[in-house]
């Protein structure tokens, strides 16, 4: 079988890992996985699919629109057999459905998240979603993926589709990549990610001044890039018990989270966070931390309480945070880094999330 993936992700940023192990487990002795995005194609040569690489705009809220009017162009030159599916990114849809159409070749829209910046751009993006999902209700040879239950019914809310076109793929982890190791002795909590404002990364520093002032010895990590990057920076030359670094690739990462104790979820109680599946608390889990964060249901697993998951109310969340750390133990921290691990080994690895798209993709072909 042929399957072509049309992403509006660069190789290069954060957000790609989820595409990258899912095209990864559907590359087989009996599927071609053909990669389709704007990367120069020399960025792929080391990966396991074959890559297309299609020019795209480099202004800011036209990349995607320009990206997918050139693969449009790109598939109306090609020739495909009955035996082919293609995995298209939501900003993208609009203008690849009706070629794929043409061609007979089913489809599944891939949906990580809906638009997750706040301001002009998002609301740019909005219809574009909207629109993207209402192709899904409408097409009898398309399904759409969502990563979470909170994230389906958020669909279903806004389109009116039905439960049987929709596919729930959330973020896994990579096992051996992400493995529990001794602890640092001194307390370390850790977030990596996007150090974006909105996600509420401006609250983690002063959550290490708190703790200080009730004479807790706690360290912070910040991994990632973002629009608050300097200022964290800035407050890390000053606080010594706060260390900031750019984004860094998975193999170093893990290493800063095998001897931290817990991770941190900060991302405020906005509808975009509520319907997420953070691939870092995959991450975390799969590294033995403890996680603390905000309590909403983008942040729980299945909606479910776990012993070393430790989820407070926004507005109490410094508060929580210095509460449940004071009852921590070294004891309790080894009992409480167990099971997390566990838990990952148990529940989140890749291979749950690839089995349920290989199942989508031959629901689709039936179809």
């Amino acid at each position: 079988m042929k399957l072509l993936w049309f992403s509006a992700n660069s190789i290069d940023d954060m957000c790609f890992t989820s595409q990258r192990y899912m095209a990864e487990g559907l590359q087989d002795s009996a599927t071609d996985v053909y990669f389709i995005n704007h990367d120069d194609e020399t960025k792929h040569r080391a990966e396991s699919w074959q890559h297309i690489s299609i020019k795209a705009s480099k202004t800011p809220g036209f990349k995607s629109s320009s990206l997918a009017k050139n693969m449009s162009a790109w598939l109306r030159k090609q020739s495909f057999d009955s035996n082919c599916v293609a995995i298209v990114d939501w900003r993208l849809i609009a203008k690849i459905s009706s070629v794929l159409k043409q061609y007979g070749i089913p489809w599944i829209l891939l949906d990580r998240s809906p638009p997750a910046d706040r301001g002009f751009l998002a609301k740019l993006q909005w219809p574009i979603w909207r629109n993207a999902w209402k192709l899904v209700a409408k097409s009898e040879v398309a399904i759409g993926s969502v990563v979470s239950f909170s994230h389906q019914q958020f669909v279903k809310n806004k389109i009116s589709i039905d439960d049987s076109k929709l596919v729930q793929l959330p973020a896994g982890v990579d096992l051996e990549k992400f493995t529990n190791g001794k602890k640092d002795e001194n307390l370390i909590l850790i977030y990596h990610g996007r150090l974006d404002k909105h996600r509420g990364v401006l609250a983690l520093p002063m959550l290490i001044k708190k703790a200080e002032s009730q004479n807790l010895k706690i360290n912070l990590k910040l991994i990632g890039q973002g629009n608050c990057y300097q200022q964290l920076s800035n407050i890390a030359a000053i606080e010594k018990a706060i260390e900031v670094y750019p984004q860094m690739s998975q193999t170093e990462l893990s290493k800063h989270l095998r001897t931290a104790t817990i991770g941190l979820l900060p991302m405020p109680n906005y509808k975009i966070w509520t319907i997420s599946s953070p691939l870092k608390r995959s991450e975390y889990s799969a590294s033995g931390l403890l996680i603390y964060g905000i309590e909403h249901n983008g942040h729980k697993f299945a909606d479910k309480e776990v012993s070393w998951m430790k989820l407070a109310p926004q507005h109490d969340f410094h508060d929580e945070a210095i509460n449940w750390i004071k009852q921590l133990s070294n004891e309790s921290i080894a009992d409480l880094s167990a099971k997390s691990r566990q838990y990952a080994e148990e529940n989140l690895g890749w291979s749950h999330t690839i089995l349920k798209l290989k199942q989508a993709i031959q629901s689709v072909k039936r179809s």
